[in-house]
């Protein structure tokens, strides 16, 4: 996997995985955040990325 949409999705999943076992301790409540804190993660790449390409360096 060497494209960049791929890298942040994979890095959100990890991210979010470890996030939300070290923050919540009920397996539902555990699951719930972690899909919360991947899909800001991803919406937020999004959404820099697009903001990014208005300002090209």
């Amino acid at each position: 996997m060497t494209s960049h949409l791929g890298l942040m999705v994979l890095f959100s999943g990890f991210v979010s995985v470890v996030f939300a076992a070290l923050t919540h301790d009920e397996p539902a409540a555990q699951v719930r955040a972690g899909l919360r804190m991947f899909a800001t993660f991803v919406g937020a790449g999004f959404a820099l990325g697009w903001v990014l390409y208005l300002f090209p360096l």
